[in-house]
């Protein structure tokens, strides 16, 4: 507790703040919306209203009753209408000033003395929510008691129209935001829904206006819902350390990390076994087994948002990659060394290799030594790529104007303008073989392009 003193303003406004209080002090208790035989506000009005009748307000001071004994405090103030200070008591919501003339507890004390403010007036109702098992509702058009779990939609709406927030009805739930991952609790026969999109704390806000006596909400998202939510995010998020897009991220993270933990194979929100993992991310039959037993190995899990295979590409190549593109492409140590980038890049350039490799093998055999030439080009080119096809023409090249020509469209269809390489007649031979080189280099008909050239090149 703090001490400040008043102006004489404050100490005038808080002393007739204190006599309107004591003109009804019913207006303390809020309104029992249910007939329960023991009810504590009926109990508590017939005694207020006897010391009305008696005027006899200082009855229970220093009373066990705290929430009477507060009433009795508060008529204290009056005996010499003196507030030169007031104490200042922080709460969830702010900070209450109040003034102290026995024992009575001070938040209760503080509930008194706001009863005209609808956040602070519950505090009167500290002990008595406790020990009666009573549930209170506060807003600028209700305040209402019940011993029963539940609320009204009115009253709640009421609640909600207070705290200018954005909500909908739907089939008697009331739902917050619109898209992403969702939160749901009951608020007794109410269900709460709040998407991942809306950033303001519920909880913290209907506890505002809300004062239980059992405050733990069994809040459920629907994200890995196989997995419990983490019981610490949700006592941050209940006590307003954080915001509802930072409860999403926490859980998230929470949850993906006992997926990895725990070995979990999570595509979306569905758990699978390793088999029905690889099955469903539609590995190459090459490499199925081999990869489900370097998963099993792993004893890592994985989540996915979708049947992708990149991030476990990306987690097997490190330490696998030879193996894995040995078995996929057929490819040798000392090409794979070539082969830079990530995962996918690799496998592309991989894939490419063998394809080139692939059509370098169905190639038909020369006629000729040109033609030998000509067939030793474009069979390094698919086998190796089109450094390697540019350096096999240059050495190859040299001792033969045919040779040079085949080289001049060969560089042509590449886009290389290397003009100065070849005389007139060399370069109108490659004119001449350009179109058919054209074909060969983009994979059209291979052989059928070569057969052609038998009649140009001897």
């Amino acid at each position: 507790m703090k001490i400040k003193s008043n102006s004489a303003d404050s100490e005038r406004k808080f002393i007739d703040n204190i006599k309107k209080f004591f003109e009804d002090p019913l207006v303390i208790l809020p309104e029992c919306t249910d007939s329960c035989m023991f009810c504590p506000v009926k109990s508590y009005k017939k005694k207020i209203e006897a010391m009305m009748q008696n005027k006899n307000f200082g009855k229970y001071f220093n009373s066990a009753d705290q929430l009477l004994s507060a009433i009795s405090e508060s008529y204290k103030i009056l005996e010499n209408e003196r507030v030169p200070l007031t104490g200042i008591i922080k709460t969830n919501y702010g900070s209450v000033s109040f003034c102290k003339r026995g024992n009575s507890d001070e938040y209760i004390l503080s509930g008194v003395q706001n009863y005209n403010n609808t956040v602070y007036r519950l505090l009167a109702f500290k002990n008595v929510i406790k020990n009666k098992k009573l549930n209170i509702y506060s807003s600028s058009n209700f305040f209402q008691a019940t011993c029963k779990n539940m609320i009204n939609i009115e009253t709640l709406k009421d609640i909600l129209n207070d705290e200018k927030l954005q909500y909908k009805i739907e089939n008697g739930d009331v739902i917050f935001g619109t898209s992403g991952n969702k939160m749901e609790f009951n608020l007794f026969n109410i269900k709460i829904i709040i998407y991942e999109d809306f950033q303001q704390n519920i909880p913290y806000l209907l506890f505002k206006h809300i004062a239980m006596y059992d405050y733990n909400l069994d809040i459920k998202t629907d994200f890995l819902e196989f997995i419990d939510d983490d019981k610490g995010t949700v006592f941050e998020y209940i006590n307003n350390n954080i915001d509802g897009r930072t409860f999403f991220s926490k859980i998230k993270k929470f949850k993906i990390n006992y997926v990895k933990n725990n070995a979990l194979f999570v595509i979306d929100n569905k758990n699978y076994g390793v088999e029905d993992f690889v099955k469903i991310l539609n590995f190459d039959p090459k490499i199925s087994d081999f990869i489900k037993d370097k998963l099993r190995e792993s004893k890592t899990g994985f989540y996915l948002e979708n049947a992708n295979q990149r991030k476990i590409f990306e987690f097997l190549f490190p330490r696998y990659k030879n193996e894995i593109i040995k078995l996929m492409y057929g490819l040798n140590d000392d090409e794979i060394k070539k082969l830079k980038g990530g995962p996918l890049e690799i496998m592309n350039m991989a894939a490419d290799i063998k394809n080139r490799k692939n059509v370098a093998n169905k190639i038909v055999k020369p006629w000729s030594e040109n033609s030998g030439f000509l067939i030793g080009l474009i069979t390094e080119y698919f086998s190796h790529g089109e450094e390697a096809g540019i350096v096999y023409g240059q050495r190859g090249s040299v001792d033969s104007p045919i040779k040079k020509g085949i080289y001049s469209a060969f560089l042509s269809v590449l886009g290389k303008n290397e003009g100065w390489r070849f005389s007139d007649s060399e370069e109108k031979l490659g004119e001449l073989i350009y179109p058919y080189m054209k074909n060969i280099i983009n994979g059209t008909e291979i052989n059928k392009e070569l057969n052609k050239l038998k009649a140009i090149i001897d």
